[in-house]
């Protein structure tokens, strides 16, 4: 039989080498190759499409070039067999413009953004417990209240307001 060489190794050295390994030395080493192998196929991948996006847009380009380059030459025989001939250029984009109805533009104003309001409860000077969910007001709620004249509830967000004022945000 053969030999067969990897890397410049016998073959049967790198199984014995492999079979020499605790088992999870083996695991780690089929988990290396198989990321290897994995990267490898990720990176052929991306280089593939790279590969596919440049042909696509040189082969859309060499297109557009190629077709800028028949417009040319249409123009310039087109405008030698007038000039040679002596018949008067057709007018057609003229007479396009005045069949067609006038476009009429639509300018949309802007809505008004009105301010979002407000309303919070207002409450006596003696609270103590949220009139939603029922958990009491702690010191720094009150003292908040009391301050800025209004708070929200710390476990279910509802405002309450020390007088009857409506608040923009």
């Amino acid at each position: 039989m053969s030999e067969v060489f990897i890397f410049g190794v016998a073959w049967e050295e790198i199984v014995n080498w492999f079979a020499t390994q605790p088992l999870y030395g083996q695991i780690l080493v089929l988990i290396g190759v198989f990321a290897v192998l994995a990267l490898a196929v990720v990176i052929v991948y991306f280089v593939l499409k790279g590969v596919a996006y440049l042909v696509y847009y040189v082969l859309k380009g060499v297109f557009y070039l190629l077709k800028g380059i028949g417009l040319l030459f249409y123009k310039i025989f087109e405008g030698l067999y007038y000039a040679i001939s002596g018949k008067p250029k057709p007018e057609s984009t003229a007479v396009e413009e005045q069949q067609a109805p006038p476009q009429v533009i639509v300018v949309k104003e802007p809505e008004p953004i009105t301010p979002v309001q407000r309303t919070y409860k207002t409450v006596q000077s003696d609270v103590a417990f949220c009139s939603e969910c029922g958990s009491p007001f702690s010191d720094s709620m009150v003292q908040t209240l009391f301050n800025k004249g209004f708070v929200f509830c710390i476990r279910c967000g509802h405002g309450y307001q020390a007088n009857s004022t409506k608040i923009e945000s």
